[in-house]
């Protein structure tokens, strides 16, 4: 369990063929996030730096549903996927910047 914006989230593991990771265009997903029951469904299948690409993109639906941000199905996609992709090194470069940064005023 994890809280976002105060709200309580949950990722439960599902057989790949639930009908948990069933998409609202009736195809199968590898993980499904479903704002109503607040879960991340994911397959039991994907492993390791696949599964943390994966959290990643869900995670970023988590984040839009618990801070009521709407957009487009695509565009929503669209961000996730990079998140999953290069969130990491944006979050790894961020740190780095932040304890190289001199806080003394010019």
């Amino acid at each position: 369990m994890f809280f976002i914006n105060g709200i309580e989230w949950k990722i439960e593991f599902v057989h790949g063929a639930s009908h948990k990771l069933m998409r609202s265009d009736g195809s199968i997903s590898l993980a499904v996030t479903d704002w109503n029951d607040r879960i991340i469904y994911v397959s039991d299948k994907p492993e390791n730096g696949y599964l943390r690409k994966i959290l990643a993109h869900e995670l970023c639906h988590c984040f839009c549903f618990s801070y009521n941000i709407h957009m487009p199905i695509e565009q929503e996609e669209y961000l996730a996927d990079w998140i999953s992709l290069y969130g990491t090194d944006l979050i790894y470069l961020l740190d780095d910047l932040m304890s190289n940064i001199n806080w003394r005023a010019a």
